[in-house]
């Protein structure tokens, strides 16, 4: 009992469960926005994602980023988002797009990746520039985990997006009728 005490005290396993609830909850927003049918299979990759990989990941990198690049002030911020944009993040988009491979049983958990992570990774400069400077000039470090979880919900939905594109295909919008229409586990435009 002690032990589950103190597992459910741990910031790490806290972080773990709210990044995880966020990229789950981002799939059952993405799936209703486009009308497709409740796929509990891909909510439930999503939120390995989040639980497994994401979240402990990012609560120990910001760990190691804290002891690289230490302070708050606007100028170590902006080190820190550079730091973090140059190593990390292609890291972790690549990394989105194998793991979910992986766990669709993929045949080549590569291509996706290929296709994907250079349009994801420019899109995610756009947004986690500022999200990031905010984070470390204001964010005391045992919340940011949570607060990345929070910026990244809106991310999470960008991913599900991205997800959702064929590949090889040039149009940048889903067909509502396609998802509707798309058997579980496919990439749909």
């Amino acid at each position: 009992m002690q032990l589950i005490r103190r597992i459910s005290r741990s910031h790490l396993f806290r972080n773990a469960v709210f990044v995880g609830a966020v990229y789950a909850t981002s799939e059952c927003l993405q799936q209703k926005t486009y009308g497709e049918k409740r796929d509990i299979a891909k909510v439930r990759r999503m939120a390995i994602w989040g639980l497994v990989f994401n979240g402990p990941g990012n609560y120990g990198w910001y760990k190691v980023l804290d002891r690289m690049v230490p302070g708050h002030c606007v100028k170590t911020a902006l080190k820190k988002v550079l730091v973090e944009k140059v190593t990390i993040s292609p890291v972790w988009v690549c990394s989105f797009y194998v793991v979910l491979s992986m766990l669709e049983g993929q045949p080549d958990i590569f291509s996706e990746a290929k296709e994907k992570v250079v349009p994801t990774y420019l899109v995610g400069l756009s947004f986690w520039l500022p999200a990031q400077a905010l984070n470390f000039v204001f964010v005391p470090r045992v919340y940011r985990v949570a607060y990345v979880g929070v910026a990244g919900f809106v991310w999470a939905n960008i991913l599900c997006y991205m997800k959702r594109q064929r590949l090889n295909e040039t149009s940048d919008e889903p067909k509502a009728a396609e998802c509707q229409q798309a058997p579980p586990n496919t990439l749909v435009t």
